[in-house]
């Protein structure tokens, strides 16, 4: 299904670890408010503790320093020293609820800052894959280009550009007309023969009859056809 959709694919996947991510944050949140909580209940009851403290040591110093009445002051300090008593259990496990929470949200930001991270590098190397994608696009789009011009060079020099079917058709009309003159030729002959009469050309009584009839003289002289030219004038 990657293959056949990337993109859709790694949308997905990325959507994925968006909504991990936001987890991570909301618990993070739980956690700081808890904390919160954790820490003014912690502040309160230790306040009150060493408002206690302060209280019993008080009075210890009014023990030591009285010469009489000191067992209503003892009985006193004993009722304040045992509320302390059961209040150290109470005051130590908030104190460690506390660290509890405050290990719990120190993981916790850590793991955030991984997902943060990975998320962030996801989308960097997926731009980086469109990028990539976009280039080899262009490149492929400039290898047809080149490999269409190189063809288009090559059939300059030897595709029907360069004229070899108008020659080949010129040397065919020309065979044509060379094998027309050639069976007139023939046909010609093949009259001659079957006739046996000579034409006016190949007849020299004919043709200086002709010559005679034209005014001229057959085999006329330089001399005579100068004199007959003077005389036209």
């Amino acid at each position: 299904m990657v293959k056949m959709s990337p993109e859709a694919a790694t949308a997905a996947e990325l959507k994925n670890m968006e909504q991990d991510l936001d987890a991570a944050g909301r618990l993070i949140s739980q956690l700081q408010c808890e904390l919160t909580d954790e820490r003014h209940a912690y502040d309160a009851i230790n306040a009150h503790y060493t408002q206690m403290m302060g209280a019993a040591e008080n009075l210890q110093h009014q023990i030591d320093a009285a010469s009489f009445l000191k067992d209503p002051l003892q009985a006193s300090l004993a009722t304040l020293v045992a509320q302390i008593e059961e209040m150290v259990p109470e005051l130590d496990q908030d104190k460690k609820e506390i660290e509890s929470t405050l290990a719990l949200l120190t993981e916790a930001e850590v793991a955030y800052q991984a997902k943060a991270t990975a998320l962030r590098d996801a989308k960097a190397k997926l731009t980086r894959a469109k990028n990539d994608m976009a280039h080899a696009a262009v490149e492929e789009q400039r290898a047809a280009w080149r490999a269409e011009t190189a063809r288009a060079v090559t059939g300059l020099s030897s595709g029907s550009g360069s004229g070899s079917g108008i020659n080949v058709a010129v040397d065919a009309m020309m065979q044509t007309a060379q094998a027309t003159r050639d069976r007139a030729a023939s046909l010609d002959m093949k009259a001659k023969a079957l006739s046996g009469a000579k034409t006016t050309e190949e007849d020299p009584n004919i043709a200086a009859a002709m010559s005679a009839a034209a005014g001229t003289v057959a085999n006329a002289t330089v001399a005579d056809r100068l004199a007959a030219l003077q005389q036209r004038k």
